[in-house]
């Protein structure tokens, strides 16, 4: 059995079958053996793994992937965010112990952010000079970002006082307004209801490890901040507006069958 070691902070392990590999031969002289592993597992293409052997009646092969490096990504998203909240407050410093990490960005089982290697390592791929951006790549790495800047944005908002529900819906907004991506936790409320307040929808598509893209953008997420805290403070008013959104959309709709 082959499987991805994991560090102490996450949740309990989440074990998958995926799939039956025969170990071949490398070559008649290499003396080495090779396995292909599943298509999913194409991200770590180029990671530092670790083999360990644990041996007994059923024996296992353990691949312990060196993710390390990519913590240096998850900082430099936190301080691009940390410099944007700066007319609201200080969130403090980065801190892995606020997520679940895991490989791919499955849904959490403790309801904490995930962080996924997985979205780390698209980032790292295609923007590892982080002064430099090449603009044929970044449209495949903006939904990862979006992932990364959502659940870095709902641990910052909780940090500022928001409730864990408020901070969820800051997330999300935050990370559609500055990726221009709706990742598939975000509504069509949560992004129609920024369209009068936010300004510009996906400013940092072109520069997004540039400090002047995210200071340019801190009137944008103030505005998003003081409306979650307006939620916050007012329960039952995010749910009413939601659904009144919705119900003025049926009402477009209707209209237009109408006219058409």
């Amino acid at each position: 059995m082959v499987h991805f070691a994991r560090s102490d902070n996450l949740d309990i392990l989440r074990s998958r079958a995926l799939g039956d590999r025969i170990v071949r031969s490398a070559g008649r002289n290499s003396g080495s053996i090779e396995i292909t592993l599943p298509v999913r597992l194409q991200v770590l293409q180029g990671v530092m793994c670790r083999v360990e052997l644990r041996d007994g009646i059923a024996a296992e092969v353990v691949l312990h992937p060196d993710f390390s490096p990519l913590l240096l990504i998850f900082d430099r998203v936190w301080s691009l965010l940390k410099q944007s909240l700066k007319t609201v407050d200080d969130i403090g410093e980065f801190w892995e112990g606020d997520y679940v990490l895991g490989l791919f960005p499955e849904m959490s089982q403790s309801g904490r952010p995930i962080l996924a290697y997985a979205d780390a390592l698209a980032l790292k791929d295609s923007l590892s000079d982080f002064g430099k951006v090449k603009t044929v790549e970044i449209t495949h790495v903006l939904e990862p970002l979006a992932r990364i800047i959502e659940s870095m944005a709902a641990v910052g908002a909780i940090r500022l006082g928001l409730s864990t529900q408020t901070a969820a819906m800051f997330g999300k907004q935050l990370a559609y307004v500055a990726s221009g991506v709706a990742t598939g936790t975000i509504d069509a409320f949560a992004r129609g209801s920024l369209l009068d307040a936010s300004g510009e929808i996906g400013w940092c598509r072109d520069q997004p490890w540039a400090d002047e893209t995210w200071i340019a953008a801190q009137p944008s997420i103030e505005n998003i901040h003081d409306r979650c805290l307006v939620w916050d403070k007012k329960p039952g008013l995010l749910a009413k507006q939601r659904q009144l959104w919705y119900q003025a959309r049926r009402f477009e709709t209707r209209a237009c069958k109408e006219r058409s």
